[in-house]
């Protein structure tokens, strides 16, 4: 783990062993749980487990979160034990993605045993990904021309698109690489484009002086086209 990520996350553990005691788990998930954490620019994402969250343990919780805030990071999902094991089925996507790369933090792991059906991923996927590119399409029709917002189109979005790659190389039955920029390049052989565009966009969305030309932004977006179609013609064997 990033030697940043130790530092920030202690002081958020130490509040939280004080509220809580043992009765809880606490998951790193994300960029930080992956090879692509970049310090100053990735979030802190991390899901609280406990057996209740009832108002008394959320009022418990809530000095230790708001220093947490102060941090810059997004507060932690919380979800009680009974909540996660049912949630499967109800965001396959998120799901998936927290088993295929967490780190346990504190407790054991609540996501030991915990499957998602393929079916419910793909709807998933394919749901999203067409919202994906709803949103692209929308912004790029606004911003084409302004180098700066198309920039930030292609900065703020590429996160959910790596995670859309992600699953859906898993769904394909590939093994996915680890490390982003080998993970990109699977996902280029299987669904059939070039990843330069993909990798500059992944690759220069934390350097303040990159601009995203219209020539990478457009390639970019017909990688995510491609996603699109891919995923309506995978057959994962759902009837």
């Amino acid at each position: 783990m990033h030697p940043t990520v130790t530092r920030v996350i202690d002081p958020l553990m130490s509040g939280l062993d004080a509220a809580l005691g043992d009765r809880y788990a606490l998951l790193l998930f994300g960029s930080a749980a992956r090879e692509d954490f970049v310090p100053g620019f990735s979030d802190l994402n991390l899901l609280l487990v406990a057996e209740r969250l009832d108002p008394v343990v959320l009022r418990a919780l809530s000095p230790v979160l708001a220093r947490w805030r102060k941090t810059g990071n997004p507060p932690p999902l919380l979800l009680t034990v009974e909540e996660l094991a049912r949630s499967a089925d109800a965001f396959p996507l998120e799901i998936h993605d927290l088993i295929a790369a967490h780190v346990v933090l504190r407790g054991r792991d609540p996501l030991a045993g915990l499957k998602v059906q393929a079916a419910d991923l793909r709807w998933a996927l394919e749901r999203d990904a067409r919202g994906k590119l709803l949103r692209l399409r929308q912004g790029y029709a606004e911003a084409a021309g302004n180098a700066s917002a198309v920039t930030a189109l292609a900065r703020l979005s590429v996160g959910g698109v790596l995670l859309l790659l992600r699953a859906g190389l898993a769904l394909g039955g590939t093994a996915v690489p680890a490390a982003p920029p080998a993970m990109m390049e699977a996902a280029g052989r299987q669904l059939g484009f070039d990843p330069a565009p993909l990798m500059e966009v992944a690759g220069q969305r934390s350097n303040p002086r990159w601009r995203c030309t219209p020539e990478c932004f457009e390639s970019y977006l017909a990688i995510v086209e491609r996603m699109v179609r891919f995923l309506d013609e995978l057959n994962t064997g759902e009837q």
